[in-house]
């Protein structure tokens, strides 16, 4: 997913590559690291509301028939 997908993907299902599991999308972290800068996705888990996981905004892809995959 590029940072200007995420608007679109925004409380949305998505996927997690390497990762078996449901997400919803709740948000972009936009950092600065030694390297630059680099965005980071907050998905919450479907199973347990309480858990998030903060991951590379690279390996989040939406998914099946969310709003990005069908522009």
């Amino acid at each position: 997913m590029t940072a200007k997908e995420v608007k679109a993907n925004l409380n949305k299902p998505v996927k997690l590559s390497g990762k078996a599991g449901n997400y919803i999308l709740s948000g972009a972290i936009f950092r600065k690291g030694k390297q630059g800068f680099f965005y980071q996705a907050e998905l919450q888990d479907t199973k347990s509301n309480n858990s998030i996981v903060i991951a590379k905004l690279e390996d989040v892809e939406p998914a099946k028939g969310s709003a990005c995959e069908n522009a």
